[in-house]
């Protein structure tokens, strides 16, 4: 099984999603190559597609910082 060091940021991708009925229904994920479930996901939903991006990006920065520091 491969570490997290085995994978490239480009293994990862991030998605925001409508998971839960309005008003708060957007929760970003973030994937990793070779799974079918997100690794890390938001803790809460957000108003709308376009905050819950700009969480979701600040995220995947800190989780690259995380494991490629």
């Amino acid at each position: 099984m491969k570490n997290s060091h085995d994978f490239e940021q480009n293994d990862f991708s991030m998605a925001v999603k409508s998971r839960d009925p309005l008003p708060n229904a957007w929760r970003w994920e973030i994937y990793r190559a070779g799974r079918r479930s997100p690794i890390k996901q938001s803790p809460g939903f957000f108003a709308s597609m376009a905050i819950a991006s700009i969480a979701e990006k600040a995220a995947f920065k800190r989780l690259m910082d995380e494991l490629y520091a």
